[in-house]
C-alpha cells in the first residue's frame, strides 16, 4: 500500500511570471469583503432603482443562497475533478483544484484567487440575467454570499483544529480529502451528497494519507 504524505508547506509555483503567479494566491477575507460590497450594491438596485419590495428582495436573496449549495456541489465534482474517475493530477483541474488536494495546508490555496472567481461570477451573472431578468440583481447577491459562506467553511475546516462537537464539516471534508476524493463533494452541506450517493462509504478509500485528520 502507497501512503501518501500531505506536506505541510507551501505548494510550489504555477507560473514563473511574478505577476501571474501572485493572482494564483488569495486570502478569504478579501473574497468575503470584494463580494459583500458586490452584493450589497446590487440589493441596492434591485429595491431602489428597479423599485421591489424588501420582501421580494428577501425572498430571491435566500433563493440564490440555497442555489448556490446546488452549483458548489456540481463545480466541485464535475469541473474541479475529472468526471471519469474523478481524479484532479492534471491540466485544469490540477491548476484550480488539484494543487490544493496536494498541499491543504497550504493557507493561500484555500480559496479560489480573486480575478478567476470574479470571471466565474460574471459568466454566472449573466447566465442567471438571461434566465430571471432583473430578478437576478436580489438573486445574485444570495448567491454570492453563499459561496461566500462557502469559502469561510472551507478555509476553517483548513486552518483551525477539529472541535469535539459539532464537527461535521470537518469531518465531511476531510474524508474527501484524505480517504475518498471520489466522495463528499458538498463542503457547506452534504445534502446534495445524500440526493445524488456521493456520500463516503464505510471503511473503504481511495486515497491513503499519512496524516488522516
Amino acid at each position: 500500500m502507497n501512503v501518501k504524505i500531505f506536506p505541510n508547506k507551501k505548494s510550489p509555483r504555477l507560473f514563473s511570471n511574478n505577476f501571474l503567479e501572485l493572482l494564483t494566491w488569495s486570502h478569504p477575507l478579501l473574497i468575503f469583503s470584494m463580494y459583500s460590497v458586490i452584493a450589497y450594491f446590487l440589493m441596492n438596485y434591485f429595491i431602489n432603482e428597479l423599485h421591489h419590495t424588501l420582501g421580494s428582495a428577501v425572498g430571491y436573496f435566500f433563493l440564490g443562497l440555497f442555489s448556490w449549495t446546488l452549483a458548489e456541489y456540481f463545480m466541485h465534482r464535475f469541473l474541479y475533478h475529472k468526471i471519469k474517475d474523478a481524479s484532479f493530477s492534471s491540466g485544469f483541474q490540477y491548476m484550480f483544484h488539484g494543487i490544493h488536494h496536494e498541499y491543504p495546508n497550504d493557507e493561500g490555496r484555500i480559496v479560489l484567487p480573486p480575478v478567476p472567481s470574479l470571471i466565474i461570477a460574471s459568466l454566472f451573472f449573466l447566465v442567471f440575467y438571461l434566465f430571471l431578468g432583473e430578478t437576478t440583481y436580489a438573486f445574485g447577491p444570495g448567491f454570492m454570499i453563499g459561496y461566500s459562506l462557502y469559502m469561510s467553511i472551507h478555509n476553517m475546516v483548513h486552518k483551525r483544529p477539529s472541535p469535539k462537537k459539532y464537527n461535521f464539516w470537518w469531518r465531511h471534508h476531510n474524508i474527501h480529502h484524505f480517504q475518498q476524493h471520489d466522495k463528499a463533494f458538498g463542503v457547506s452541506t452534504s445534502l446534495w451528497d445524500r440526493v445524488f450517493g456521493t456520500m463516503p462509504e464505510k471503511n473503504r478509500r481511495t486515497v491513503y494519507a499519512e496524516d488522516v485528520k
